[in-house]
């Protein structure tokens, strides 16, 4: 047997080890540098098994607060480990495909993902200012930096990895985002010109079967449209697109729909549409079926109540979303209207920002600010920093600036 080969061996625990060879009496450690992916050997000087354990257990200890003391000394106290348990928990909820592969990109982008940056780094050792470090790595990647939206996305996802931490007793406090200036971007919108022109074209393309990609658009596309605006729902595969029948309640006194939003952007709710939004889904109901005899409404159809209300037709409503969206840039562009006067390019989501301001306008402030961003699944800082602050003046607001007092 060679001098060099080993003849003892004691396994402490994971990736360390002691081991006796022919060519000397004292034990040895075997550690994996799980850095430069190799062993490092050393002789402990001892010749007890018993104190040859308490050195490589030392120089363990040693040598990893030499590489980095930032890594975590076992494996569950990483970032990575976090990581692992966040996709898989953002994976089994029932949120939308696009947000959940947004999410993991964040977390597995290849060479300046967050587990490729803080994968093996002790999850007590990132602060504030290892965020603030992270973020310059991302601009040093790129011919120019980051929007400051886009930083503010990154660190939330760092935040909710160590969230998990926190809540398994393994950090003390969740720190803070790096502080960062946003500028709030204007939703595109239409004023209420542009929207009775839209929906003239749109329903001028209907009539006349336009072809869209090898699509004939019918007046079931411009109710869709239309609909968004009197439902407030967001024009999205888990909002408007993943609307079934059986999430319809007609309400009278007034005529209204509740509908049931599931998997939206902000969880469940039931929401009520403006009266229109009613006799657009039975003028829905009586494009895609046969009138119903005993129906008490003249003409309406008895739904499947599993079908989907708009474009069933697709049952992949990924296709359908796809579809819609093309379909709509196709009237903007008859319209003239793909564009607003700054610049900006309308989408399907023009119109619900539309919808909103439509209704605080037209309300003549009377609408409860509350209730509306609940109905529509949002807030109301969301609604006075993005649909208040540019909206356009109705002429009770202008009227009520020229009010006088009495004697003046």
């Amino acid at each position: 047997m060679s001098k060099n080969q080993v003849s003892k061996l004691k396994q402490i625990k994971q990736g360390l080890a002691i081991y006796q060879t022919g060519r000397s009496p004292y034990w040895h450690v075997r550690l994996w540098d799980s850095i430069s992916k190799k062993y490092v050997r050393r002789s402990t000087k001892e010749t007890s098994r018993i104190e040859a354990i308490e050195a490589a257990i030392e120089f363990a200890d040693s040598h990893r607060k030499n590489i980095d003391p930032t890594l975590a000394p076992i494996k569950d106290r990483s970032f990575e480990a976090f990581a692992l348990k966040l996709d898989a928990i953002n994976k089994s909820k029932n949120g939308s495909a696009r947000s959940y592969a947004d999410g993991r990109k964040i977390l597995y982008r290849e060479g300046d993902g967050l587990i490729s940056y803080f994968g093996k780094m002790d999850v007590s050792k990132i602060t504030s200012g290892t965020m603030r470090d992270f973020l310059v790595h991302l601009d040093s990647r790129r011919p120019a930096p980051l929007a400051n939206s886009t930083k503010a996305k990154q660190c939330m996802m760092v935040r909710q990895v160590l969230r998990l931490a926190f809540e398994d007793g393994m950090i003390d406090k969740i720190p803070e985002a790096p502080k960062l200036k946003t500028v709030d971007k204007p939703r595109v919108t239409f004023s209420e010109k542009e929207y009775r022109k839209l929906m003239t074209v749109a329903r001028e393309c209907a009539t006349r079967g336009d072809i869209v990609r090898g699509v004939k658009m019918t007046h079931h596309h411009a109710h869709l449209f239309t609909f968004v605006v009197h439902s407030f729902l967001r024009p999205t595969e888990k909002e408007l697109f993943g609307l079934r029948h059986c999430d319809v309640e007609v309400r009278t006194d007034p005529r209204h729909l509740v509908i049931e939003v599931h998997g939206g952007k902000t969880g469940y709710r039931r929401a009520a549409t403006l009266s229109f939004a009613l006799l657009l889904y039975n003028s829905t109901c009586m494009i895609l079926g046969k009138p119903d005899p005993g129906s008490p409404d003249v003409g309406l159809t008895t739904p499947d109540p599993d079908a989907y209300v708009f474009m069933p037709e697709y049952e992949n409503r990924g296709t359908a979303v796809s579809t819609a969206r093309r379909i709509f840039n196709y009237v903007l562009n008859e319209a003239g209207l793909k564009y607003d006067s700054n610049g900006n390019p309308r989408a399907p989501y023009s119109l619900r920002h539309f919808a909103l301001q439509s209704r605080l306008r037209n309300s003549g402030g009377k609408v409860n600010i509350y209730w509306l961003a609940k109905n529509a699944g949002t807030s109301v800082e969301q609604l006075e920093r993005f649909y208040l602050k540019n909206m356009e003046l109705s002429a009770e607001q202008v009227e009520n600036l020229q009010t006088m007092g009495d004697g003046a």
